[in-house]
């Protein structure tokens, strides 16, 4: 699974090919995927800033789904798919919501959210999932943070979700912005080198916001709500601050976006997500956050 290439899907979002098999990824997210060094999005520590920023953003996404909720409290079925270390989840627990996730590895859930590991399910999700929809349950809510773009059938994964998740429930979508116009402008600039967000195994699909948009219309959902995280891909923008191409720069970059989060947060909940909502509008933020109804 080395020599990748990439094509256009008909609904706009680039795809990697060819495409590995499903045993192949299975193998990869179980063994693979949370050692040291071969993710940028987990890590074995973390400062204590780190934590206070993923604490904040699982809290920012849950706020989102809660200002769009006709109901809340313990009768909010909450259900994560790639539940990761658990930060969304246990924000999710925090609110008195009747939560539950899933993932390959239940260690990082462990390590840095233990009071969310009673909700966890070790388990394969391509595995799982397939028995929600034969049993008939249905939730409130349905999570899905960086998971779509390493999914080998977007489509189909999509659709087992929309059998899962009630009729006036919402579907939270994390997606890294990809192809953006932000991207493809320092490209044309000359101010990066190369496509570095094309990272397959790891990612197999790429969307930013028209396509994604065109995407999840596909599927019969509409967007209720959007938002974005922190832009870091503007620090390509400073001869100095380019993390391409000076590798020492990407702690530096990282830990401003880690501050600067953190800061704006002070001003409040609602003003922060306000913000983040405008740089969605834009297309920019590194990743995409949608929330979704069926219709």
């Amino acid at each position: 699974m080395t020599d990748f290439g990439k094509r256009v899907h008909p609904l706009g979002y680039v795809e990697a090919v060819p495409r590995p098999s499903q045993a192949e990824l299975d193998e990869f997210y179980a063994r693979e995927y949370y050692k040291a060094g071969v993710s940028a999005t987990y890590q074995a520590e973390y400062s204590a800033e780190e934590i206070a920023q993923k604490k904040l953003r699982a809290t920012a996404a849950i706020e989102a789904i809660a200002q769009k909720l006709a109901t809340g409290g313990p009768t909010t079925s909450f259900f994560e798919v790639g539940s990761g270390e658990g930060f969304l989840l246990a924000e999710a627990v925090r609110r008195g919501w009747a939560a539950k996730g899933v993932d390959f590895q239940s260690a990082p859930v462990a390590k840095f959210n233990p009071e969310a590991l009673s909700r966890f399910i070790k388990a394969n999700p391509n595995e799982y999932l397939p028995k929600l929809l034969g049993g008939g349950k249905t939730f409130s809510v349905i999570a899905l943070q960086n998971v779509l773009e390493h999914a080998l059938h977007p489509d189909k994964l999509l659709q087992t979700l929309r059998g899962i998740i009630a009729r006036d429930g919402l579907l939270l979508l994390q997606v890294p912005n990809d192809y953006s116009r932000l991207q493809k402008l320092t490209m044309d600039k000359g101010r990066i080198e190369r496509e570095y967000w094309f990272a397959p195994p790891q990612h197999l699909n790429y969307f930013n916001v028209q396509t994604l948009s065109a995407f999840v219309a596909a599927h019969r959902f509409e967007i209720v709500d959007g938002f974005a995280d922190f832009p870091i891909e503007m620090y390509l923008w400073g001869a100095e601050s380019n993390y391409t191409r000076d590798k020492t720069m990407g702690s530096h970059a990282h830990r401003a976006r880690i501050e600067l989060d953190l800061l704006m947060s002070e001003a409040g909940i609602k003003e922060y997500l306000d913000f983040y909502r405008s740089l969605y509008r834009v297309g920019f933020g590194r990743n995409l956050i949608v929330l979704l109804r069926p219709v």
